[in-house]
C-alpha cells in the first residue's frame, strides 16, 4: 500500500497521527493547512511565540477561532488534543509533556530556536521532521545522535530540495548507476543582496525579509546542499560550487565541461528548470547504455534524472508517515559531517561590529568540505558573533576574526558536536 492508503487505514484503526507544528510563518501556515486536509494525521498543536499568528493559521486552514485552545499548561493542551480541538502554545517546552503528540515538525526557520526545539523533542522521545535546514547544517550530526540514543527518527522533510534530491540519489543508485552530481536548480543569485534590496519582492511574495534575502544571496541553497552532502557523502568540487548557467537541454554537456570529479553537489543558475532538481547518473556498462538509450535517456555515459517540482509542506506528510509508521528517515545526516557552510563577508566588515545572522546585511554562506572549512566561522553561528578584526568584502570570516557568545545555546551545541566528532564518532 502507498503511504496515503496506510494513513487512511491508520486513522480507521488507531486514529490520526498527532502532529505538533513549531512555527506558523510562511511554511508553518501552509503545513497546518496540509495536515488538516491529509487523511491519517492532524495538526494537534501549534507552537508559536506570537499565539495570534498560530490561531490565524488554524483559521486559514478551516478551523473556527472559538475552537482553538490557547494555553501554556500541559494539562489544558492535552485535554484539547484528546477532545480533537486545535491547540496553541507559545512555549515549545510543553511538547515533551504532551503524550499524545507523535511527531514534531520544526518549521520556525530560526537557527538557534529550531535547534533547541529539535533537540528537546528528540530527548523527549518524539520523532522530529525538520524543515529547518539551517539548523541541520549547523548541528545536524548532534541531532541525529540524539535521535539514535532516544530510539526516534530525526529527518529532513520530503518536498524540500534536500529531501527530494536525496530520494533521487537513492533511486539513481538503486537502478545501478553511479551518481555524478546532485543538482539544485536556482533561478537568480546576488551574493550581496540585503533586506533592503529585496524588500519589494519579499512583500509581493509575502515571505520574511531574512528568508528571502537568504534565498537571493545563495546561503539557503548552500545550506540545502550541505544537508544533502552530510546525508549522502557527496561533496562540492570547490567552495560555493560551480553554479552552472545552463538549460535542461544542455545540462549534461555543460556540467561535463565543468566538473572534474564525480560524486558532487552543485547547482544550476537560470535556465528553464522552474522549481526542479536533478541527479546526473553514469554507467559505463555497454548493455546498460544500450537500454538507457533505447528508453530515450540519451547515449550516455551521463544521464539526467529531472524532477520539475518540489512541493515543500505539501509533501511533508510523506516524511511524517515514513517516520511514524516505519521508523525511517527521508534524509538524515551522518554522524560525521563531510561539509560545512562557511561565512563570507557581504561587505567590508570592521572590528567591533556584530554580525546579523543568515539573511542579513553582513554575510552570506558557501558550502565547502570540512577540511577546507577548518578554522572558518560556520554561517549558522553568525547571529552570535562580533568582529574583532576587519575582513574585506567577499573574503571568508575565520573563527579568529570574531568573538562568539559562548553562552548562546547554539554556540554550545555546536561545540558539543565538534567534541563528539573530534573524539571519533562514527557513521551509524
Amino acid at each position: 500500500m502507498s503511504y496515503f492508503e496506510r494513513l487512511r487505514q491508520r486513522e480507521l484503526i488507531d486514529g490520526p497521527i498527532c502532529v505538533a507544528v513549531v512555527g506558523s510563518g510562511f511554511v508553518g501556515r501552509g503545513m497546518i493547512r496540509q495536515l488538516t486536509i491529509t487523511d491519517g494525521m492532524t495538526p494537534s498543536v501549534v507552537v508559536n511565540r506570537t499565539t495570534s499568528r498560530a490561531v490565524s493559521s488554524y483559521e486559514a486552514a478551516g478551523w473556527r477561532r472559538e475552537e482553538v485552545v490557547v494555553s501554556d499548561d500541559p494539562d489544558t493542551l492535552s485535554a484539547a488534543i484528546s477532545d480533537g480541538l486545535p491547540a496553541v502554545s507559545p512555549s515549545p517546552g510543553v511538547l515533551g509533556e504532551l503524550s499524545a503528540v507523535d511527531v514534531v515538525v520544526e518549521a520556525s526557520g530560526a537557527v538557534e530556536y529550531g535547534s533547541v526545539v529539535c533537540l528537546d523533542a528528540l530527548r523527549a522521545g518524539r520523532h522530529v521532521i525538520s524543515m529547518n535546514f539551517e539548523s541541520d547544517a549547523t548541528v545536524g550530526a548532534l541531532l541525529r545522535r540524539s535521535a539514535d540514543e532516544n530510539g526516534v527518527v530525526y529527518t529532513g522533510s520530503d518536498g524540500d530540495q534536500p529531501g527530494v534530491m536525496s530520494r533521487l540519489v537513492d533511486y539513481v543508485q538503486g537502478i545501478g548507476l553511479t551518481v555524478a552530481a546532485a543538482v539544485n536548480c536556482k533561478g537568480f543569485l546576488d551574493v550581496h543582496a540585503t533586506p533592503d534590496t529585496i524588500r519589494e519582492f519579499a512583500e509581493r511574495q509575502k515571505t520574511s525579509l531574512p528568508m528571502t534575502t537568504a534565498f537571493t544571496d545563495g546561503t539557503k541553497m548552500n545550506v540545502e546542499n550541505a544537508s544533502l552532502a552530510n546525508a549522502t557523502g557527496l561533496v562540492p568540487e570547490r567552495r560555493g560550487m560551480h553554479g552552472v548557467q545552463t538549460t535542461l537541454a544542455d545540462a549534461l554537456d555543460d556540467f561535463s565541461a565543468v566538473l572534474v570529479n564525480e560524486g558532487v553537489v552543485d547547482y544550476t543558475l537560470g535556465g528553464d528548470f522552474r522549481a526542479g532538481v536533478f541527479v546526473i547518473g553514469r554507467s559505463d556498462n555497454a548493455e546498460v547504455q544500450h537500454y538507457l538509450n533505447y528508453l530515450k535517456m540519451g547515449s550516455g555515459p551521463w544521464h539526467l534524472f529531472f524532477r520539475p517540482w518540489h512541493l515543500v509542506h505539501m509533501e511533508t506528510p510523506l516524511s511524517i508517515a515514513k517516520a511514524v509508521l516505519d521508523g525511517q528517515a527521508t534524509i538524515a545526516p551522518r554522524l560525521v559531517p563531510v561539509v560545512d557552510v562557511v561565512t563570507i563577508a557581504k561587505r567590508d566588515l570592521v572590528a567591533g561590529e556584530p554580525l546579523d545572522g543568515i539573511g542579513g546585511y553582513t554575510t552570506y554562506g558557501q558550502i565547502d568540505t570540512v577540511e577546507n572549512a577548518a578554522g572558518l566561522l560556520p554561517v549558522g553561528l553568525t547571529a552570535h558573533a562580533t568582529m574583532v578584526r576587519s575582513v574585506a568584502r567577499d573574503r571568508p570570516v575565520t573563527l579568529d576574526d570574531v568573538e562568539l557568545d559562548s553562552e548562546a545555546p547554539l554556540v554550545r551545541l555546536r561545540a558539543e558536536q565538534n567534541t563528539l566528532v573530534r573524539d571519533g564518532d562514527t557513521v551509524a
